[in-house]
């Protein structure tokens, strides 16, 4: 025991000496090994095959014109807030300046919607508009008309822009046939068709509960398609108007309105190439149509010139 001491005691040195020499070796191993799985790719492991699938799907929604719901400060939504409490209060003055231009035909359309006394639970989405600094407006609310305790759930479409003072101000979409075709063809995109189609379940579920509302909605529905079809004869226009139907696709894409006229809520949307039964064409330009759209039946009235005979 005593001798392996003296050599234990000789030889110290050596042996610390050669086991420092074989850690160097096992650390210069491990760090070649990290270096080149470092370089490596690692396409086969889910976590990093996941990594890249969320960058990639990051980059395609940064070049997407998605349907964005406003912040409840954002001035979006404080635009359309206070708009609505104009129309409500019949307010023309404040009308007249947060809009571009106010004209006699927007000055009828906020007398027509009298029987709206309040707006509520505003929520406004929106989409980038043809230029910078214009903007395409979603607006949905729940409207407290006269007399009926239920509110009906609507969404208008309005068009936003930037004026020469930075301000932002409603504008006309028919101010332009390019601005126009934008607004229409957005409507085909998926997201404002699955806003248009949660919006109209709303308002059936209201209608189903009130008996009053469903009444005063088919009503005014009514009402616009008998202004709108009357001429000095008293006759309408178009091969349908003796009760048969026909069968059209849309040219491009359309908004179907909840009445004959460019101020209605919005109903749904056609695509081009989509095919909708034509119920009756009318004179001012519309069409009375109906189609299905993801397994719902959707009744409405689209611009006559956006439709044509099916091709076969």
């Amino acid at each position: 025991m005593d001798d392996f001491r003296e050599w234990l005691s000789d030889n110290l040195r050596y042996i610390l000496l050669g086991l420092a020499v074989i850690l160097l070796l096992i650390i210069a191993f491990f760090a070649i090994k990290l270096i080149r799985g470092i370089g490596a790719p690692k396409t086969s492991e889910p976590e990093t095959q996941a990594v890249t699938e969320t960058a990639t799907e990051a980059t395609k929604d940064d070049t997407e014109n998605k349907l964005v719901k406003e912040a409840a400060d954002s001035e979006l939504q404080k635009l359309v807030e206070q708009y609505y409490t104009a129309v409500a209060a019949q307010d023309y003055d404040t009308l007249q300046s947060i809009s571009e231009s106010f004209t006699d035909e927007d000055k009828k359309k906020v007398e027509n919607a009298s029987a709206i006394e309040s707006y509520n639970n505003i929520a406004v989405y929106s989409k980038k508009g043809l230029t910078d600094g214009t903007y395409i407006v979603y607006a949905y609310c729940d409207a407290k008309i006269t007399g009926i305790e239920t509110m009906a759930p609507r969404l208008e479409e309005l068009y936003v822009l930037t004026n020469a003072d930075g301000k932002l101000v409603f504008g006309d979409t028919d101010s332009s046939q390019e601005l126009q075709d934008y607004v229409l063809k957005m409507q085909t995109d998926a997201d404002i068709q699955a806003l248009v189609k949660d919006v109209n379940g709303l308002l059936d579920a209201a209608m189903q509960k009130d008996a009053d509302l469903a009444s005063y909605v088919e009503a005014q529905k009514n009402n616009q398609n008998t202004d709108s079809t009357q001429t000095g004869d008293g006759d309408t226009s178009g091969d349908t108007a003796n009760g048969d139907t026909t069968t059209m696709q849309a040219t491009t894409g359309v908004n179907v309105r909840a009445e004959a006229s460019a101020d209605a809520a919005i109903n749904g949307s056609l695509y081009a190439g989509m095919q909708v039964e034509v119920l009756e064409n009318l004179d001012n330009g519309w069409s009375h149509i109906r189609y299905t759209a993801d397994g719902t039946t959707i009744e409405g009235y689209a611009m006559t010139q956006y439709l044509e005979a099916v091709q076969n």
